[in-house]
This record gives C-alpha cells, sequence and structure tokens, in this order.
C-alpha cells in the first residue's frame, strides 16, 4: 500500500499545476455544498422556529351548541364536557394519543394587596403549561401532591407577576383568587413571543371543588404523536368525534356541538416545504460538485494518455490489470479526497463564522451551521465522486494494448 502511495505522490508531482487547477473545482464545488447546506439548514431551523413545528402537536376539543336534530332532541342545545369525558379518551383504544390534558377556565379576581386584576384562571393538571404554550422560569410546576390534596397553589405569567408584586420575588408569596389565598409556586412565559396577557394557572381538583361544583371543563387538549400522514389525522379527528358525540348525545355529523381544532395539516404542509428546500439544496450542490467530478475525470484521461508507454512498460513487466486500475482509482481519490476536504472544512468555516456573527438577529435563519450526517455524507460523496471520476481513465488504461503502448 506505502508503494502504491509513493507512485501515486510521484505521478501528482509531475502534473501539479494540472491537478491543481482541477482540484479547485472539486474544492469550489464541496465548498458551495456546505456552505449550501449550512444556509439551508438555518433557514429550515428558522422556519420551524417561526411557525413552532418543532413543539408537541395538540389537539384541542371544545363542547358548542348543537346544529342537527338528534334522538328527538332539538338542535340549539349547549353540549358541556367534563372529567368522565376526559377519562372516556384515556380509556379508549384510539391510537397516536400521548397526554389527555383536560382544563377549565373562568374569570376571577386575582389579588396581592391593593392590586386587584381580573384575569382568566385555568384550572389544569402538571405538564399543562407545555400545552398551552408556556414554560416555567422560576419556581415549580404542579405535582402530584398538588392534584391529590386540591392545594391552594398557583402559576402566574411573568406580566401577571410584575402586575401585583412589582420587581419583588412573586414565588412563596400569597395571592387572593375570589375569595381563597393561593401560593406561588412558579413563574412561567409564553413559549413563543412576549406575554400580552394575564394568566393564572391553578390545580384542576381545586378548580373544580371550588369553583366547578358541577365538574363542567372547557376542553380537553390532547398531545398526539406519531401522525404519519393526513388519513391518519382524518381519522383521530373521527374517531374522538364519533365518540364524544355519542357520549354528549349529539349527531355524528354534528362538527359544531363536538368542534375539534387541529392544525395537522398546515403543519404538515409546512414540513414538506422544508424538506422540500433541504432537497433542492442537496441537488444544487451536488450538481455543483459534477463540475469538479468531470474536471477529474479529463485530468486523469489526459494523465492516462500522456503516460501511455509508462504503463505499458509496467504490463511487460508483469503488473496485472488490477494493480493499474488501483493505481489510477487512488489518484483520483486522493485528489478528490485532499481538495474535497478543502472545500468541505472552508464552508464549515464560514458557516461559524455566520453563526457566530448572526446569532439570533434573523429569526428566519437561525443556527447557519452543518450538522454531523450531512458532514458524514459529503464524506461519502467524495469518496464516490473519486472512484467515480477515475474508473473511466481506469478502464482506459487496462485495454492499452501492449504493443501500442510500448511503440507510443
Amino acid at each position: 500500500m506505502q508503494e502504491l502511495l509513493n507512485e501515486v505522490l510521484v505521478a501528482m508531482q509531475s502534473n501539479r499545476l494540472r491537478i491543481a487547477l482541477t482540484g479547485f473545482s472539486i474544492a469550489w464545488g464541496m465548498f458551495i455544498l456546505v456552505v449550501l447546506l449550512g444556509s439551508s439548514g438555518g433557514f429550515q431551523r428558522g422556519l420551524y422556529k417561526t411557525f413552532h413545528l418543532e413543539i408537541d402537536q395538540i389537539v384541542r376539543i371544545t363542547a358548542g351548541k348543537t346544529v342537527i336534530a338528534w334522538n328527538g332532541m332539538d338542535k340549539g342545545r349547549q353540549l358541556k364536557l367534563n372529567m368522565s369525558d376526559a377519562q372516556a379518551i384515556e380509556r379508549s383504544p384510539i391510537q397516536h394519543i400521548r397526554q389527555v390534558c383536560p382544563m377549565a377556565v373562568q374569570q376571577m379576581e386575582v389579588s396581592s394587596g391593593r392590586n386587584r386584576l381580573t384575569v382568566p384562571v385555568t384550572g389544569c393538571h402538571e405538564d399543562y403549561l407545555k400545552v398551552d404554550y408556556r414554560q416555567l422560569t422560576a419556581g415549580r410546576d404542579f405535582n402530584r401532591n398538588d392534584m391529590s390534596q386540591r392545594a391552594k397553589t398557583c402559576v402566574i405569567n411573568q406580566r401577571l407577576s410584575r402586575q401585583l408584586f412589582q420587581d419583588k420575588n412573586p414565588i412563596g408569596q400569597y395571592v387572593k383568587i375570589g375569595d381563597l389565598v393561593f401560593t406561588v409556586i412558579g413563574i412561567c412565559e409564553s413559549t413563543f413571543n412576549e406575554d400580552i396577557s394575564l394568566s393564572v394557572y391553578i390545580p384542576l381538583p381545586t378548580m373544580l371543588a371550588i369553583f366547578r361544583p358541577d365538574g363542567t371543563i372547557n376542553g380537553i387538549n390532547l398531545v398526539v404523536e406519531n401522525l404519519e400522514s393526513a388519513q391518519h389525522n382524518e381519522h383521530l379527528e373521527r374517531e374522538l368525534h364519533d365518540l364524544l358525540a355519542a357520549r354528549l348525545g349529539a349527531s355524528p355529523k354534528d362538527y359544531k356541538g363536538v368542534m375539534i381544532s387541529n392544525s395537522y395539516e398546515q403543519i404538515l404542509s409546512a414540513k414538506k416545504m422544508i424538506a422540500g428546500i433541504g432537497i433542492f439544496v442537496w441537488i444544487i450542490g451536488i450538481a455543483t460538485l459534477i463540475a469538479g467530478i468531470v474536471g477529474v475525470s479529463n485530468i486523469m484521461l489526459i494523465t492516462i494518455k500522456e503516460r501511455t508507454r509508462e504503463l505499458g512498460v509496467r504490463k511487460a513487466m508483469g503488473a496485472s490489470n488490477t494493480h493499474i486500475i488501483t493505481l489510477v482509482l487512488l489518484e483520483s481519490v486522493f485528489i478528490t479526497l485532499v481538495f474535497g476536504y478543502i472545500g468541505m472544512m472552508s464552508g464549515v468555516v464560514l458557516t461559524q463564522l455566520l453563526d457566530n456573527a448572526l446569532g439570533t438577529a434573523i429569526p428566519m435563519f437561525q443556527n447557519p451551521t452543518v450538522d454531523f450526517w450531512p458532514i458524514m455524507g459529503c464524506n461519502f460523496i467524495m469518496i464516490a465522486a473519486g472512484l467515480i471520476a477515475g474508473y473511466v481513465p481506469a478502464k482506459r488504461a487496462v485495454s492499452i494494448k501492449l504493443v501500442e503502448a510500448l511503440t507510443s
């Protein structure tokens, strides 16, 4: 192997300028491919963040007024959800549901000292904040003890915290919700943009026991997963609607009595568009790289023609066709790898500099760097390109007749 590499290096030294110019086309093609991958990745991540495609998919179920008479009952009836409906969904064999999150909300007066505000108070279970697109910034979320003991604890959002407590740390402080005192255990903020609303969250069992003795809830939110097509999504919605319509006494065709809100189709279309951008970038980058591959193949053909006599002497001295093919392919792969790595690393450095310079200044362009697997893909492409570029010249080298080679 060492001998073969020495032969390759000696052959390349005799064509340094030609190889350098040809190698530049490989380096440029790989550089363009990496920069395009980094830029498209940054654009894709920006789109995911802007359109909130990276968060869990939520299906929201609410009850409204019926618009179709059913089983002797007139239309215009106000349907109501309760906890048994949420439990029925949990017990059902309906697939793709990861978490069931019932909630109840009503406007109530919340006060601390002289500060009094009327805000929506939401009764919910633990881990509901992410369903409402919020995240904790201080304190803790509700736990099972809060639920089982119907604790008078609450989580408030940052804007309400500023309204009630100004710059004071609200964790451990008390607020009045209605006529009862609750302890603030956590602060949350919107996952998207700055909050423009005021929000309070309390344990759902506490809400039902104190403020909703009739047990009614406003909605059921479902965290769903593994929906791979629009057909799966439609089937899920139909199963949910049929289950709740039968429980609430509504027509299976009444989509106003049982309302299901789901943005899956829009999310799926956006994800397909983003994936299409990635595929398009790969096509453009590889097409640019092909120009370099053709250049390497051409330089190898010219080299073979110039070394016709040398190859003839090698064959006369007993060199096998396999040896000559290996020699040509090694030279081609060596040129492709060396200049390809130069182009690839230059692209990686440029995308890293772009990331450091831009940061989060452009919301639609986030972290324009290249991930590990695309880099591995580039390595594979470079090796394959070298083999492809050297194949035709290698076949040409072994097809030279010995007499022609020695008399050339």
